[in-house]
């Protein structure tokens, strides 16, 4: 039995090394044949590169010769002297000559000086004979007794004569563009016919000066006249490809490529195909040799697998066991970095951009109130996603709750605007939202979820859109069939580089991204999606996504929304006041309208801003003066600013108020109002924006009154500040001290301590404590303040100011004698607020 077995086992092991053997003559055979189509094809395409490098170089004599035909136009056929001198200004030093002819008189003007020619009838017979424009084939000029190529073109002079400007070119010139050299210059190239008439010949040593047909010079070389034919009805056909034939006495490689500006001519590349293949065999050597030494390096693997093979397994079964505790373990902190790298770029770019503008326009306090607001705006974005990454048993668990609170559309959309118009102006993408039968623009829903959704999704199609390319939202309200709700449909749209069939399967999968070269050159995590998908099912909506390669995707999100349980504030109508409206975008146009329409308003619709000047002064003859004109920041010939100062001078004294309406006005404000615009409207427009606009701007209302919230005078108030972090001390001294309080600061938890313990009491009204710093931290310094022997020990108020924000150390803060807890980054109005109550004796 062990003979036997052995022998078997002989008998499998020559068979393994027969068809190893017998696969690796396949392969070099299969490599060789490779390597070669490879090389023509290199050599292909470098043919096709030089047949666009001449076809640019004819195309731009066409057009010199079409610039100097428009010129020529506007003179008279009889002046020479003019017609002359125009063509003297393009005449070069490359050998290149000009003539013009008048076709009506037949008479000839050149670059010479001297009079005209006549043509005598033959010639001028053959010149009508060429219509419009186009090249001439090389023929042998009788004066220069030279090779020539001819571009020409018909036109008419200023008084009606029919002309003919023709441009000469030597041919050795033109030769000298396309000339090309392949495999240290033993190729070389022909411009032919598709009859095979030599039409330019290469400057190249090897290039046949004799022959003047390609397929003269295939058919004497005895090559099989089958391949010849179709070699001829290719390039009849106009295709573009390789043949193989024999010449000089070896075979040669024939690339032919179409030219595009000149119909019919083509360029070929001849190669030795010896000198192909000799890169080939070099190629093909090396891989039997690295073949060889994988075959004996796969025998003695082999034997020594089946030496030890019960041990390697054992060995491979450990270290899997061992790869995946260590996958298991890394787990929850990849998720957490992952997160964390994806989802709080785009407000922490707005946040870097905006600074930066705040720094650029720091002498302008209006601009500077604006980029802060922005930066606010992002900034608690960005805080809202921290904390819900860092509470990782929340993430963990499933236990992420939806905060439904009401919420206006206009500020949704206006914050969203702002986080991601910057990035898209940056890559010169056209981004717009359309509106569509909006009636509700106040929905309870939880606007940091849905903020979430939507610039996951925006910042992808923006991310991966080229630029100048485009996104597109359309949010469409319709009746939803659940009562008491809205239903929303939202759809993001780009004409980015798309995705797979294959991987939209898996698009909302966690840590999933496209295997894509176009993909791994962008960040991102592949979470994004995910947590997109997550929060629209726990909205109890849907999503869906449609996308090809190339033409970009589509996201459509349906949500049932609920009613806001105050009802939107009914806008009364604004009837006698006369709107136009000049947008170039059809839509938008459509939008503002419909809203105006529900106003009471029956508003006048223009595409642009001409159109727009010529509306308001004709409104201004009849005496039936705009009331307000609403103008598109994008509008063109001429622009928004231009058309608002055309349309002052039309109107006179009393010019109707002019708006502008934009997702981003930033640089333009000063031309603007130096222009009469009198006030700047963020798209998209909403009713109730548009109504407040009308207001404010025409009926001369006041803005609504703000509540400040910091407000609450600290007058006489002293308050120690224990802070290890410099810039975090100076934002609360600067804060405080503008309300009226005055501050003592210490950098540590025993510093606080010492100078507590050394002031009078009743001295300090308040304590902020940090609560990780050096030496001593807050908690230890809050448990030593209140075992202290002096009355106001126990009863001081410390408000905890620390970043640590879960549940856990909101309960460590308290159980340490604080009196409250802030969570860092702060919030401003919250901790005001908090100082107020614990002062007034209401934080207990």
């Amino acid at each position: 039995m062990k003979i036997k077995h052995r022998w078997k086992t002989l008998l499998l092991a020559v068979l393994s090394v027969s068809i190893v053997l017998l696969g690796s003559i396949y392969y070099l055979r299969s490599v060789q044949n490779s390597l070669w189509l490879k090389s023509v094809t290199d050599v292909l395409e470098v043919t096709a590169q030089g047949c666009h490098a001449l076809d640019t170089y004819i195309e731009k004599d066409m057009e010199m010769l079409h610039w100097l035909a428009e010129d020529l136009s506007a003179e008279d056929s009889r002046d020479g002297k003019a017609i002359q001198e125009e063509m003297l200004h393009l005449s070069g030093d490359s050998g290149s000559s000009y003539i013009c002819i008048s076709l009506d008189t037949n008479t000839c003007y050149g670059t010479q000086p001297g009079e005209a020619q006549k043509l005598n009838p033959e010639q001028a017979e053959a010149l009508l004979a060429l219509q419009g424009s186009g090249i001439r084939e090389p023929y042998l000029d009788g004066r220069t007794g030279v090779w020539t190529l001819g571009y020409y073109e018909r036109f008419s002079f200023q008084d009606g004569a029919e002309g003919f400007l023709q441009k000469s070119l030597p041919l050795s010139t033109v030769a000298e563009r396309f000339s090309l050299s392949f495999y240290d210059d033993t190729g070389f190239s022909y411009v032919v016919s598709p009859q095979g008439d030599i039409l330019i010949r290469s400057l190249h040593r090897n290039s046949n000066r004799t022959f003047q047909n390609l397929f003269d010079i295939i058919d004497l070389q005895g090559n099989d006249p089958d391949e010849i034919r179709s070699f001829q009805a290719a390039l009849e056909l106009g295709e573009k490809g390789a043949a193989r034939f024999h010449y000089q006495e070896e075979d040669y490689v024939f690339c032919y490529v179409p030219m595009e500006n000149t119909p019919g001519w083509y360029l070929v590349s001849i190669v030795p195909n010896r000198v192909i293949m000799e890169q080939t065999h070099n190629i093909v050597q090396n891989s039997q040799v690295f073949l060889i030494l994988i075959l004996v390096s796969g025998l003695i693997m082999a034997a020594f697998y089946i030496v030890h093979r019960t041990t390697s397994r054992r060995i491979l079964q450990a270290e899997e066991r061992a790869r995946l505790a260590a996958e298991s373990a890394n787990t929850a902190k990849s998720r957490f970095l992952s997160n964390m790298s994806h989802d709080i770029r785009t407000p922490m770019n707005a946040i870097i951009g905006m600074t930066q503008l705040a720094s650029r326009h720091a002498g302008e306090p209006d601009k500077v109130r604006e980029y802060l607001k922005n930066i606010e705006l992002s900034g608690q974005l960005l805080v809202g996603l921290i904390n819900d990454i860092l509470d990782m048993s929340k993430i963990e668990s499933g236990k992420m709750k939806l905060n439904n609170m009401d919420t206006s559309l206009e500020t949704l959309l206006t914050n969203l605007v702002r986080i991601i118009q910057p990035t898209a102006a940056q890559k010169n993408q056209g981004f717009h939202i359309y509106l569509h039968g909006i009636t509700h623009e106040t929905l309870s829903f939880d606007p940091l979820r849905l903020n979430q959704v939507l610039i996951n999704l925006l910042s992808n199609a923006v991310k991966f859109t080229p630029e100048g390319g485009a996104v597109r939202v359309d949010i469409t309200e319709s009746p939803s069939v659940r009562e008491n709700r809205a239903h929303l449909t939202i759809r993001v749209a780009d004409t980015g580089i798309g995705m797979k069939p294959e991987y939209l399967r898996h698009i909302f999968d966690s840590f999933s991204r496209e295997q894509d070269d176009r993909v791994h050159q962008t960040e991102g995590t592949g979470l994004g999606m995910a947590i997109v998908k997550m929060i629209v099912d726990m909205m109890e909506g849907t999503i869906t996504v449609d996308s090809r390669p190339g033409e970009g995707s589509v996201f459509t999100v349906d949500l049932d929304l609920l009613l806001a349980a105050a009802a939107d504030q009914e806008n009364p109508a604004l009837p006698g006041i006369r709107i136009l409206i000049a947008d170039s975008d059809p839509e938008e146009s459509r939008t503002t309208a419909e809203f105006l329409r529900a106003l009471g308003l029956s508003p006048d619709l223009v595409p642009s801003g001409e159109a727009a000047v010529q509306k308001a002064a004709a409104a201004h003859s009849r005496g039936d003066d705009y009331t307000l004109i609403l103008l598109d920041a994008e509008l063109e010939d001429p622009d928004a600013v231009g058309t608002a100062l055309a349309i002052l001078e039309q109107t006179g004294e009393k010019p109707p108020s002019l708006l502008l309406s934009a997702y981003d006005c930033a640089g333009m404000e000063e031309e603007a109002a130096a222009a009469g615009i009198k006030d700047f409207l963020q798209k998209p427009l909403l009713k109730t924006a548009l109504h407040r606009c009308i207001c404010q701007n025409v009926l001369g209302d006041k803005p609504a009154a703000t509540c400040k919230d910091m407000s609450q005078d600290l007058t006489g108030r002293r308050i120690l500040l224990a802070e290890d972090n410099m810039l975090n001390q100076e934002i609360a001294r600067e804060l405080l001290e503008g309300l009226g309080a005055q501050m003592d600061v210490v950098s540590n938890g025993l510093a606080c301590v010492e100078s507590f313990e050394k002031s009078s009491p009743g001295h300090y009204d308040l304590i902020l404590m940090d609560v990780q710093m050096p030496v001593m931290n807050g908690y230890e310094a809050t448990k030593q303040i209140r075992g202290l022997d002096r009355a106001d020990a126990g009863v001081i108020p410390i408000l905890a100011m620390t970043a640590d924000a879960f549940a856990e150390d909101v309960e460590a803060a308290l159980a340490a004698g604080m009196n409250g807890h802030l969570a860092k980054p702060l919030d401003i109005p919250t901790m005001i607020r908090q100082i107020h109550l614990l002062l007034n004796g209401n934080g207990d």
